[in-house]
């Protein structure tokens, strides 16, 4: 752990510290009132997150086949958390804490191990799109990568220090690693090799040896799919080795159609830059999921502020040329560059929002060796420039993501759902759905007293004879 550096606080840090407490206080209030409207959400991650915690039974729900196979093999840690948050309060908002908390403690993370204030840090974070609009969602990539960010400076700090790591830090890394790889099969890869260079780094084959217990918790959802259904990543049908792992559901691949053939490192360079992506006049330039026609040339591009990441890298360069000397700025140059490698030759590289890590380690990496050089002014200076990036993004996004602005869940019910065609269902019927991403909303639960059954349906004409609504 970095020694802590104490600096009396001037009347502009308070005002930064008072900035980003109110707008993370704005944003805790969102989180609590606007349910997610996001396609994913409702299509997989509040089902599961719903039938995990009893609150919609497999009984009164039924998957269509595909839906149930993800549920059989998707990692189901942060919808299981979801699920327990949404019947502890009896409100499906409060889903959206699993995101919305990951920046609060990751923040925290930051300040206990390379003492740099929470302030400047959730700052800096909220000032790329990407991660303040997934914050207020039920999506679970902000939570996953979170964690794999706070493993991945954790290993890069362990190379910064003259001593090895102590069984405390193998120990926060070995749950960092539990918490991304049973959130989002896509951390897998950063995680094994994030794991393997702590090891390395540790030396010693006792403790190395006892802390590969943990690996079956870490890896989990991969053993326990290989186990059920020969497949570490069902339901995902793939080759890898030679091998066929057979699943129901086909590898996702979507690309901009000028970059379909492009290596991933160019489509991940394209996208961080945000080359192609939607003007800054246009409100919709950043989103949850980047969606965008597919014909268009940012077709899930973009979500981290081109601008805003051009100039991390500069600041990022320029103390690592300085200070090339010293040992831990050499720890994060070779770290963060070993990093971007990694996740450029991933699948959907340039779909942001399944590695914002990237970034949230290059803010905190940029913090940290700043502040390491001029303690008294460099989290302040920092989060200033935090500030304008963030200012801009508000005013693109007109701040939709930062106060709330949208429909409740019962609000929700109550424009998704016909009420005329439910008020013809029977009770003890069993009808079957297909309104896709809204499905769930039809179930008898939110429409007490009723008692009837739903089967969700990716086609009408898998309803096999039910009555179709």
């Amino acid at each position: 752990m970095v020694a802590p550096v104490f600096v009396a606080r001037t009347w502009a840090q308070r005002a930064l510290s008072l900035l980003a407490w109110s707008l993370l206080a704005s944003m805790l209030v969102e989180a609590l009132h606007d349910v997610s409207m996001a396609w994913d959400v409702w299509y997989y991650h509040l089902p599961f997150a719903a039938r995990i915690a009893g609150i919609v039974p497999a009984k009164q729900f039924a998957y269509d086949p595909l839906n149930q196979a993800r549920f059989e093999g998707f990692p189901l840690l942060a919808e299981t958390i979801q699920g327990l948050l949404w019947r502890v309060t009896g409100r499906a908002e409060s889903a959206n804490l699993v995101a919305f908390a990951s920046v609060p403690l990751f923040a925290w993370f930051v300040k206990r191990r390379f003492d740099v204030p929470m302030d400047a840090t959730i700052l800096a974070l909220l000032a790329v799109p990407v991660v303040q609009i997934h914050a207020t969602s039920c999506y679970v990539d902000l939570p996953a990568n979170a964690a794999t960010s706070a493993l991945v400076l954790l290993v890069i700090a362990s190379f910064a220090e003259a001593k090895a790591p102590s069984r405390g830090t193998i120990a926060l890394a070995l749950a960092c690693a539990a918490i991304a790889a049973n959130t989002k099969a896509l951390s897998h890869p950063i995680v094994g090799l994030a794991l393997a260079a702590l090891a390395w780094r540790v030396r010693d084959w006792k403790t190395i040896a006892i802390a590969s217990l943990a690996l079956p918790i870490v890896f989990f959802t991969p053993l326990k799919n290989l186990a059920l259904y020969q497949n570490p990543y069902y339901p995902v049908d793939f080759r890898m080795l030679g091998v066929h792992f057979h699943g129901l559901d086909a590898p996702y691949s979507s690309s901009p159609v000028w970059l379909e053939h492009a290596p991933r490192p160019v489509r991940f360079l394209c996208s961080v830059f945000e080359i192609g992506v939607r003007p800054m006049s246009d409100t919709r330039r950043w989103t949850v999921d980047e969606w965008t026609p597919p014909d268009a040339p940012g077709y899930r591009m973009g979500g981290f502020f081109g601008a805003y990441v051009a100039l991390h890298l500069a600041l990022f360069a320029w103390r690592a040329v300085r200070d090339r000397k010293d040992r831990a700025a050499r720890a994060a140059a070779i770290g963060f560059g070993a990093l971007t490698a990694i996740v450029s030759v991933l699948p959907q590289s340039h779909e942001l929002r399944y590695y914002m890590g990237w970034m949230m380690v290059l803010v905190v990496l940029d913090l940290w060796l700043w502040r390491r050089r001029a303690p008294a002014v460099a989290p302040q200076r920092m989060a200033l420039g935090a500030v304008v990036a963030l200012a801009a993004v508000l005013f693109v996004t007109r701040g939709a993501y930062a106060y709330p602005s949208g429909e409740s869940f019962d609000q929700l019910v109550r424009a998704e759902v016909d009420a005329s065609a439910l008020h013809k269902v029977r009770d003890g019927e069993h009808v079957c759905v297909h309104r896709a991403p809204w499905n769930l909303l039809w179930a008898a639960r939110f429409h007490a007293p009723r008692d009837y059954a739903v089967t969700e349906a990716d086609a009408p004409a898998d309803c096999a004879g039910a009555p179709a609504l």
